[in-house]
């Protein structure tokens, strides 16, 4: 029998989603300028496994498009993306992070007018997906360009208008439900990823 059982370490920042501008109008037009109109593919949803033949087209789920990030030899524009993560992991979340892993690479995402969007999910899942800790997503658009195309939480505080801002970062744990909600003008892009660590225990 324990006379003393042991208490919980709590967090009080495990629910928090953060933004932080990070990227300045020529980085923004130095990751848009890498963006091919022949490489885009439809965004894919329902993994249950680590292979693409595991993610399935679901319009009803998912409609918009994306490419992979292109990364130069100095490893731009993840190298920075990645030590502003680590800095906010620090002072916030606090989890083990191993960093972007080969397996599963940020992706340039594109919502266009004609109801673009992404139903609520998590982003933890299966296998490969099952060591996310960390979803990011960098806003490449400026607000103007777009009406609708909320990324938007469940039950977590934050600035949805700050997320609108190009340059702008947004950092949260890949347990929490969001969705991107559908564009009716315009066209947004952003840049998404995650930051993988251990597995849960």
């Amino acid at each position: 029998m324990l006379v003393f059982p042991p208490s919980p370490v709590r967090n009080p920042h495990v629910n928090a989603v953060a933004a932080k501008q990070i990227f300045a109008a020529e980085d923004i037009e130095r990751v848009r300028r890498a963006v091919s109109d022949k490489s885009w593919q439809p965004g894919m949803a329902g993994a249950l496994g680590a292979t693409a033949s595991n993610f399935v087209n679901q319009p009803i789920v998912r409609q918009m498009m994306q490419q992979p990030v292109k990364v130069n030899k100095e490893g731009f524009p993840l190298n920075p993306i990645v030590t502003e993560i680590c800095s906010l992991n620090s002072i916030a979340w606090q989890f083990k992070l191993c960093g972007i892993v080969d397996e599963d690479m940020p992706w340039i995402m594109r919502y266009r007018h004609g109801g673009d969007h992404y139903d609520w999910h998590v982003d933890i899942g299966h296998e490969v997906n099952g060591s996310r800790k960390l979803g990011f997503t960098l806003q490449l658009s400026a607000s103007s360009d777009y009406d609708g195309g909320d990324l938007e939480f469940l039950n977590a505080s934050y600035d949805r208008e700050a997320l609108r801002q190009p340059g702008t970062i947004a950092v949260f744990p890949a347990y929490f439900a969001h969705r991107v909600t559908p564009v009716t003008r315009g066209e947004r892009l952003a840049l998404v990823g995650w930051m993988h660590g251990d597995s849960y225990t």
